[in-house]
């Protein structure tokens, strides 16, 4: 099995093909240091296959949980549908806690008139946003959408001060698609150390669809992670992105990019064939288990002497790098400026294989 996926994978390294379908990481591709972690973290051979059932359930769960968020993020501060004014999300968090404000009610009920037409319309961010609401489950409903983003906005905000709980929270977050400023700031700490890769495998690479504050309908659909690495890599660099998010593979593949839909706990592009990996604002999401095991596919992805680069600060990471066969290399704090009078903080980690 492993021969003739490893065959797979530099073939198509060689070729320089988008994979048309995932890997599977299995338990045995385990190492026996990472198979013992993981029978602390209570999952071994017998229990892997009950564990990943569980695992692809509640990610068809975060997936529509970030949905609702997108969603909701945009249609109280989009222009596009609608002349009514915009409506910040973490103010209306702020506010005694109330079931639907009349502004909001508005704004769903303008958005219900105009999402018909926003299917087949020229504006691209209008049209995802309008995929995403049609593929909502029948209980999902715009207003839960909107209690269930206040439910995290206010928990977020109550979380601000104490690291572990925001920990917490967005390890049981929905799925975004959202991108930041940090991916690249992260990208560019570490540029002096990441050589000239062939083939990279861009994880989660995420879509500025919307944003949580200050969204803007004039700013562009991006991917700030490819574009730096096209920029800083050349034209001729290979590539492969993998997400779960429909809104991000869409505009991927609208693009002619590679795009592969696979869980990088549960799977990988290919075997082998990458010299570069990139994680970062992702990890953030993964609890402990759902870490080593995104750990474990990456490593096999690697070519030895590959390098993975994320930003997830914990320890736990280091670990687990180390006995997956990725040990860290790496660790260097980035800056992000300041917010609210506060200096951002981030961190660029590079393992190796």
């Amino acid at each position: 099995m492993d021969t003739r996926r490893g065959w797979i994978g530099t073939i198509g390294t060689l070729l320089g093909a988008c994979p048309a379908s995932p890997v599977a990481l299995l338990y045995s591709d385990l190492p026996p240091p990472a198979r013992a972690l993981a029978a602390d973290l209570g999952v071994t051979a017998e229990t892997f296959p009950a564990y990943r059932t569980a695992q692809r359930a509640t990610l068809t769960r975060r997936i529509v949980a970030g949905s609702a968020e997108q969603i909701t993020y945009y249609l109280l501060q989009s222009r596009s549908f609608t002349i009514l004014p915009p409506l910040a999300p973490l103010g209306l968090a702020r506010l005694p806690n109330q079931h639907l404000p009349a502004e909001v009610a508005q704004r769903l009920a303008a958005w219900r008139a105009a999402a018909k037409a926003a299917e087949d319309g020229p504006d691209e961010r209008l049209r995802l946003v309008a995929g995403l609401t049609r593929t909502l489950p029948a209980d999902w409903t715009l207003e839960r959408c909107y209690d269930h983003t206040m439910a995290f906005l206010r928990e977020r905000l109550l979380g601000e001060q104490a690291p572990e709980a925001v920990n917490a929270l967005y390890q049981r977050r929905g799925l975004l698609a959202d991108s930041a400023r940090a991916n690249t700031a992260v990208l560019t700490t570490a540029s002096p150390h990441l050589g000239q890769p062939k083939r990279i495998l861009l994880a989660g690479p995420g879509l500025d669809l919307t944003r949580r504050e200050g969204f803007d309908d004039a700013a562009p659909l991006e991917q700030p992670q490819w574009d730096w690495l096209r920029q800083r890599f050349g034209p001729d660099v290979a590539i492969d992105a993998v997400d779960v998010r429909p809104e991000v593979l869409a505009f991927l593949r609208g693009r002619k990019r590679c795009a592969v839909e696979a869980d990088i706990t549960d799977e990988i592009p290919a075997t082998g064939a990458y010299d570069l990996a990139i994680a970062t604002n992702l990890f953030v999401y993964l609890d402990d288990r759902g870490l080593l095991l995104a750990l474990a596919g990456m490593a096999r992805a690697l070519r030895p002497g590959g390098c993975l680069l994320h930003n997830d600060g914990r320890f736990a990471a280091k670990v687990f790098g180390g006995a997956v066969g990725l040990p860290v290399v790496q660790f260097a704090p980035v800056a992000l400026g300041f917010r609210n009078g506060r200096e951002q903080m981030d961190r660029a980690v590079l393992h190796r294989r």
